[in-house]
This record gives structure tokens, C-alpha cells and sequence, in this order.
């Protein structure tokens, strides 16, 4: 089977494994650790064993959205049939105008008119590639506040078929890093550290710094393409101010590690916009889809959380530490019942 075959990128696991919610203590997880070629079972609290002074860890500080909304549908040909359509707010593409992922779209054209609530109101402006183009009215307010009143925090979608949304997840679905409103996931790396981490790195002497990426829902999306080389990658606002540029070129002149927190770190700092421009700072939109043969340039390290089978994320675990191994730590997570995905247990590789 060829590398850039999606089959390869297949494994099977028990539906049981799948966490519905994060852990109360976070930072209690399991850690599943790849280095030297070996494996070693240790928990969050242990990653800063792993570290050394030289070393520098890269957080993403985006912040996600409540951006799931339910409305009703209204029709100037139809105003007695009212359908309850559900809209998910995918990526922005100026200002109140979004793409959006809606439930059922095939009761939307172009011309309806979505209420939300009585101040916000969105029009149906046009539809691609299954997602409907949204022009949002908040009423003379801002979008986003609008949306942190009435919106719900988007959990993947193996999540909400399990359980319905709780009050707790608008707390537990937010790093403690969150700062740059702009995500419509999580970067779920993140949401294993307590609130006080900040301060642990500073006690113990680590560098770190942090770097924008707004997660769209497009992390979400199944490759549909059999051969991965032809997939086209959904495409995210990503900014590396120039603090953070400047950490990352020191530490990597000094022999230090570069360790990206999550995956959306990694897809940043391995970006041609930021490789090819010397790690100088930059913002704008990447559509990084890191594959076997990727040649890593800046991450020797990854911690992340374990990914759906035949996804983007779990190809890019495939290319950091190739496919053999990441087979077998997957397997190995598999079989000592690691919690998977958004709210489950992690990994930290250095290989």
C-alpha cells in the first residue's frame, strides 16, 4: 500500500474509549510518551519531566466561540412552514459574513431568513461545497457578543451524538489560555492543563510562548480523497507575532526543542508562510496538510491528544513520527484503554 493511500490511515477502535468529558483533575490524564523509539505510560502532571531549560513549549491562545446556534426559518413564500434549522459558524470571511455548516441544509436557498433570537438575525447568501454562506445581523452589536450570549460551544459532532450540550462545557471546551476570540473548536492539547500552568513554567525555568490559529470546523471534515496527496485543506487564520518568532529562532540556534501544544501549533510553525520567511512573524490564512515526507523544520516535539482514524490530524501524527510507529501508539493506547479525542487522554512524542 502506497503512503499516500487513505486506507493506511485507518485503525479500529471500541466505541467505549471515546471521551464524552475531560477528567476533573486535567492535569491526571494519561500520557502516553514516545521517545528514543520506546514507549512509557505517564500522566500530564509529568510532561515538565520531559523539558529542559533549553527547550521552548508553543501554546495556541486562540479562543473559542459559542458558535452552534438555533433558529427559525423564514420564507416570504412560505411564511406559515417555519422550519428549526441548526447553524454551526465555520470561518469568517469578512466581518458578519461567515461560512456556516447548518442542519437540515437542503431547507435552505438563497434569500431565507434565519432568527436566532430578537436582535440577531442572519440572511442565506449563497452555498458551497456543503456549507451555507451566512450574512449575520446582531442587531448594531457586535457579532461576537451576540453569540456569547445565545450561541452554545461547538463539541465535535461524536460528541453531540452521545449526550447533549451541558452548562459545564462552556468552561471545560476553553483552554486556559484562551485569549483571541476566533475559533470554532478547541485546541484540545490545551485543555489538559489546570489554570495556574503558567505559573508551574515559570517555577521550573521553562520558556514558552504562544501563537494564534482560529480552528475552523473544517478540522472536522472526513478526506474524501483516496489518495491524500489530492485532499484540499481546509484553510485558518493563523498570526506569529514577532516575540514569539524571536523565541523560536533563539531556541533553535541554541540546539533547544521546539514543542508544539497541539496539533493547530504545529500546522503553524511547520507553514511554508513562516518557514520560507526565515520564522519571521506573519499572519494570514495557511492550509497546512503535513503528510508523510513532511520535512520538519522547527518541531522536534509533539503533545497532542489521540485523533480520528483516516483524519488530517492523525496523518500528521503519522508524519512526525512515521506510519510504523504511530500504528503501534496507537495500538498500544488502544489496548491500555486511553480516553480518545477532544476530552480524552494525550500524547507526548519526541522522537
Amino acid at each position: 500500500m502506497k503512503i499516500d493511500d487513505l486506507d493506511l490511515y485507518d485503525y479500529s477502535y471500541p466505541d467505549e474509549l471515546v471521551a464524552l468529558s475531560p477528567l476533573a483533575l486535567k492535569d491526571q490524564a494519561s500520557m502516553l510518551v514516545f521517545e528514543n523509539n520506546k514507549f512509557c505510560h505517564q500522566k500530564v502532571s509529568d510532561l515538565l519531566k520531559y523539558v529542559s531549560e533549553n527547550d521552548l513549549l508553543v501554546f495556541n491562545n486562540t479562543r473559542v466561540l459559542p458558535c452552534r446556534l438555533t433558529g427559525q426559518r423564514v420564507r416570504s413564500s412560505s411564511e406559515n412552514i417555519n422550519p428549526t434549522v441548526s447553524v454551526t459558524l465555520n470561518k469568517e470571511i469578512d466581518g458578519n459574513l461567515w461560512t456556516t455548516f447548518c442542519k437540515p441544509l437542503k431547507k435552505l436557498k438563497e434569500g431565507d431568513r434565519i432568527i436566532f433570537s430578537q436582535e440577531l438575525t442572519a440572511e442565506v447568501i449563497s452555498f458551497n461545497d456543503g456549507q451555507c454562506v451566512m450574512n449575520f445581523d446582531p442587531g448594531g452589536k457586535e457579532l461576537i457578543s451576540s453569540l456569547k450570549e445565545i450561541g452554545d460551544m461547538p463539541l465535535p459532532p461524536y460528541i453531540m451524538k452521545k449526550r447533549s450540550l451541558k452548562k459545564s462545557d462552556f468552561d471545560r471546551y476553553q483552554t486556559p489560555f484562551a485569549k483571541i476570540d476566533g475559533s470554532v473548536a478547541a485546541p484540545t492539547a490545551s485543555l489538559h492543563f489546570p489554570d495556574n500552568y503558567i505559573a508551574s513554567l515559570n517555577a521550573n525555568n521553562i520558556s514558552y510562548c504562544f501563537i494564534t490559529l482560529h480552528v475552523s470546523g473544517g478540522t472536522f471534515l472526513p478526506i474524501r480523497e483516496k489518495e491524500i496527496g489530492k485532499h484540499k485543506m481546509h484553510s485558518e487564520y493563523a498570526n506569529v507575532e514577532e516575540n514569539a518568532a524571536s523565541q523560536i529562532r533563539k531556541t533553535l540556534k541554541k540546539g533547544g526543542r521546539v514543542i508544539a501544544i497541539g496539533t493547530t501549533v504545529m500546522r503553524v510553525l511547520e507553514s511554508s508562510f513562516f518557514v520560507e520567511n526565515d520564522l519571521r512573524a506573519f499572519f494570514g490564512s495557511i492550509d497546512t496538510f503535513i503528510r508523510p515526507g513532511h520535512d520538519f523544520k522547527v518541531c522536534s516535539g509533539l503533545f497532542t491528544n489521540f485523533h480520528l482514524p483516516k483524519s488530517s490530524l492523525y496523518i500528521l501524527v503519522n508524519a512526525f513520527v512515521g506510519i510504523k510507529k504511530a500504528n503501534e501508539l496507537y495500538d498500544l493506547a488502544i489496548k491500555k484503554r486511553y480516553r480518545l479525542f477532544s476530552y480524552g487522554d494525550c500524547c507526548l512524542l519526541l522522537p
